[in-house]
């Protein structure tokens, strides 16, 4: 039989982890209604899922390409945390925020770049191979 301790170590257990995952969830849904580009990476991961299923690609490459998803995904959570936290320290011009802001932009706009070219070259033997069949 459990103690009483254990119980609510087990329940304390089960809040925390709730509240982990509605505290992330929190956090995405600010990104889609305040960070256009997050929309738009979800539009691609999902024109990249349909192109997946169509051109049957391997194992591997689905590994590959939802990584470079995911990190896009990541760097943008962060870069809105970055510009969030800096909009909260100062609302006047401060060239130490832009720095910051500018870094974090920079950051989603190398890892948007690197994924699309990871995706191109997943996907562009594909697209080739479709149009010589085809035509």
């Amino acid at each position: 039989m459990k103690t009483k301790e254990q119980k609510e170590k087990k329940t304390n257990l089960l809040t925390n982890i709730f509240n982990k995952c509605k505290y992330s969830m929190q956090g995405l849904s600010y990104c889609f209604q305040s960070e256009s580009s997050f929309l738009l990476e979800a539009i691609t991961a999902c024109v990249i899922i349909i192109f997946g299923i169509y051109f049957d690609i391997e194992f591997l490459e689905w590994v590959i390409s939802f990584g470079s998803l995911a990190l896009i995904s990541i760097t943008e959570l962060i870069n809105t945390a970055i510009e969030a936290t800096v909009d909260m320290v100062t609302k006047e011009y401060n060239e130490y925020a832009k720095i910051a802001k500018d870094c974090g932009s920079a950051a989603t706009g190398v890892m948007s770049v690197l994924a699309a070219i990871v995706n191109l070259i997943i996907f562009v033997p594909y697209i080739i191979e479709f149009f010589i069949e085809k035509f």
